[in-house]
C-alpha cells in the first residue's frame, strides 16, 4: 500500500503558506494605492455611501472612509491577484487547488482506515462481555461528521473548473459585488468601480472593458460566491447525536464552515 503524506509534508510540498503571506504582504503594501482607487473623487462609492446617511445636507467623511476600508477589506485576494501577471496567477491558482484536492484525499483514507476496523480500541477473542467501547464509539461518530464535511468539499474540487488566470479574480471578487449589490449600487456603477480597479492596477487583460467585466469577472464571481454560501449551508448534520453534545455538534460545524471558506478562496 502506498505510505499517506502527513499534512505537513503535504505543505512542505506545495509550500501554501509562502502564497498566503504573500497576499498579506501585498495587500498592506498596495491598502493606500486601493484606498485611493474606491476612493477617488468620482468613484461610485461614495455616492451610494452618503445615500445612507440620515442628513442630506453635510457630508459625513467618517462614514465614507469606514466604508473604503470595508470594501478594500474584501478584496485582499484581488490586489494580489491584480499584481500579477496572467501565468503566474494561473499558477497560483493551480498549485493551491491541487494542494488542497490532495489534501482532502489524503484526510479522508487516513479516516476511512479508521471508521473500517470495527475492532479499534479492543481486543476480541471469542466470546467477550466487553465488545463496545464507548469512548473509540463517540471517536468514530465524530470522524464521520468530519468525512461527511471532507466529502462535500471534495466534490467541489473534482467539478470546478479548470484553472485559468482569471480565476483567482473571479474567486476573490464574489463578496465585493455582493456587497456593492447590497448598498443598491446599480450595476454601470458596479463595472466603473471595477474597471477603476483594473486600470489603476495596471491588470494584465487586454479585454477589460466593460462588457467582459461584467461577462468574465462579475457574473462568475457571483456565482461562485452564492454557490460558496450553498455549500456553507450543506455542512453535515444526520439526526441529532445522543453521544455528542451541542456544544461539540456546534464546534464541528464551526471548523466545516471555516475550513469551506479558506479552501474556496482559489
Amino acid at each position: 500500500m502506498k505510505k499517506l503524506q502527513t499534512s505537513s509534508e503535504l505543505r512542505k510540498q506545495y509550500n501554501p503558506v509562502e502564497i498566503l503571506d504573500s497576499i498579506e504582504k501585498t495587500y498592506q503594501k498596495n491598502i493606500d494605492k486601493l484606498r485611493s482607487s474606491l476612493a477617488h473623487s468620482d468613484s461610485p462609492l461614495l455616492k451610494y455611501s452618503r445615500s445612507k446617511q440620515i442628513s442630506l445636507l453635510e457630508s459625513n467623511s467618517n462614514y465614507d472612509n469606514e466604508l473604503v476600508d470595508d470594501i478594500a477589506l474584501l478584496l485582499k485576494d484581488t490586489v494580489y491577484f491584480m499584481t500579477l501577471k496572467k501565468k503566474e496567477r494561473t499558477r497560483v491558482t493551480q498549485q493551491m487547488r491541487t494542494f488542497y484536492h490532495n489534501l482532502l484525499n489524503n484526510q479522508l483514507s487516513r479516516i476511512n482506515f479508521l471508521l473500517e476496523d470495527s475492532e479499534i480500541g479492543l481486543l476480541k477473542i471469542g466470546k467477550d462481555p466487553h465488545s463496545t467501547h464507548k469512548g473509540i464509539k463517540q471517536v468514530k461518530e465524530i470522524l464521520q461528521y468530519v468525512k461527511n464535511d471532507l466529502e462535500i468539499e471534495l466534490e467541489y474540487f473534482e467539478i470546478v473548473s479548470r484553472a485559468g488566470y482569471l480565476s483567482g479574480l473571479q474567486v476573490s471578487m464574489g463578496q465585493f459585488f455582493k456587497t456593492l449589490m447590497i448598498l443598491g449600487m446599480a450595476q454601470k456603477d458596479q463595472i466603473t468601480l471595477a474597471q477603476r480597479l483594473f486600470n489603476d492596477f495596471r491588470v494584465d487583460w487586454e479585454e477589460g472593458d466593460r462588457e467582459n467585466i461584467k461577462v468574465s469577472l462579475q457574473e462568475p464571481a457571483l456565482s461562485h460566491y452564492e454557490a460558496l454560501q450553498m455549500d456553507i449551508q450543506r455542512t453535515y448534520s444526520p439526526s441529532i447525536s445522543k453521544m455528542l453534545s451541542d456544544d461539540l455538534l456546534s464546534d464541528i460545524s464551526g471548523h466545516a464552515r471555516a475550513m469551506r471558506k479558506k479552501m474556496r478562496r482559489f
